[in-house]
């Protein structure tokens, strides 16, 4: 497994953190992007793909329901994160709270990948991108414990026989496919090159927003 991530021009020129996150394990990559209008959304980033990668390290089975089960899970892992920090519970989650995420898990030849919001996908050769939605608006999470508004569900986005996952923000939205591919392929064993190859990427590209990318696979 290797990840590699990337803070973006525009978040460096205002002095601000990257705020995506990401988990890795040897069946488990995980992904999350805080909302970029909340300075301190890399809070609420960093521990989702955390506790979405230790949930989904512990389920054994690729099952259609596993994307609403690991959902309900993060749904209920947030509320009681934000009742510890206070009892105003709206402007907590909008405060450190608002991320997509996006998740692949591989159980022997089969993977699974499923998200809420944006971002794109790799299952082996073939790039998929998600878009945010209409006024640039992606579904988060933190949503389901408003008073307001529709309950997001999460998007299962494949599910099959692969060789090789990869999911990523949408900070690679601009990135060709054919430099995608060469980013993933023939990476060694050590986890460092896939952001040492970013790294040199990044000083021919622009990448304006935070990138991250986490891979399973060879």
């Amino acid at each position: 497994m290797f990840a590699a991530t990337h803070i973006g021009r525009d978040h460096l020129r205002i002095g601000r953190n990257n705020q995506d996150g990401v988990f890795t394990s040897p069946r488990v990559a995980v992904v999350t992007d805080g909302c970029s209008s909340q300075p301190q959304s890399e809070v609420g980033a960093q521990l989702g793909a955390r506790f979405l990668g230790q949930w989904l390290s512990s389920q054994h089975e690729l099952t259609p329901d596993l994307p609403g089960r690991a959902t309900d899970a993060l749904t209920g892992y947030l509320y009681q994160s934000v009742l510890a920090l206070g009892p105003e519970v709206e402007p907590t989650l909008e405060r450190y709270f608002l991320f997509t995420f996006l998740v692949a898990v591989r159980v022997g030849d089969r993977g699974m990948i499923f998200g809420l919001g944006d971002g794109a996908f790799l299952v082996d050769d073939e790039l998929v991108r998600i878009d945010s939605g209409p006024d640039n608006a992606p579904a988060y999470c933190a949503y389901r414990l408003t008073t307001s508004g529709p309950r997001p569900e999460p998007q299962l986005h494949f599910l099959g026989p692969a060789r090789r996952l990869a999911v990523m923000t949408d900070g690679f939205h601009h990135l060709e496919r054919a430099r995608l591919i060469t980013l993933t392929t023939a990476l060694t064993p050590n986890p460092l090159t896939l952001q040492r190859r970013l790294n040199v990427l990044a000083e021919t590209e622009r990448f304006t927003d935070d990138a991250t990318i986490a891979l399973l696979g060879s």
